[in-house]
């Protein structure tokens, strides 16, 4: 008598084996889960500025009229210091992308170290 098997029921001579293919999707899936992770996790964490000096303490200023980001560099890099590395330093600090200012824009600018 013919055994009778169910129509949604395949049955394979090599059933048990786990094929190359298979192990390949596991993998490939696994790589992904974990670099969706990693993108996460880096995207939530904070960042540090790389710094010798370590961080950098920081007040907000109001750009006052006629005022410009080389003016407010100038009034701000002590004497005998360079203010191209003045303007360079605040239009860092405050993700800027030209050095041009707006009367009323507050920027941030280093707090200056008392000379002992």
């Amino acid at each position: 008598m013919p055994q009778l098997v169910h129509p949604f029921v395949r049955t394979s001579v090599r059933e048990g084996v786990v094929t190359m293919e298979r192990i390949l999707s596991r993998i490939m899936a696994l790589l992904l889960v974990v670099l969706v992770a990693v993108a996460a996790l880096s995207a939530f964490s904070p960042s540090m500025a790389d710094s010798a000096a370590g961080p950098t303490e920081v007040e907000s200023y109001t750009v006052q009229p006629g005022q410009t980001l080389w003016t407010y560099a100038q009034m701000v890099t002590p004497e005998g210091g360079d203010v191209n590395q003045s303007v360079e330093e605040l239009v860092e600090l405050n993700h800027l992308e030209g050095t041009s200012l707006e009367v009323g824009q507050r920027i941030l600018v280093p707090v200056e170290e008392p000379d002992d």
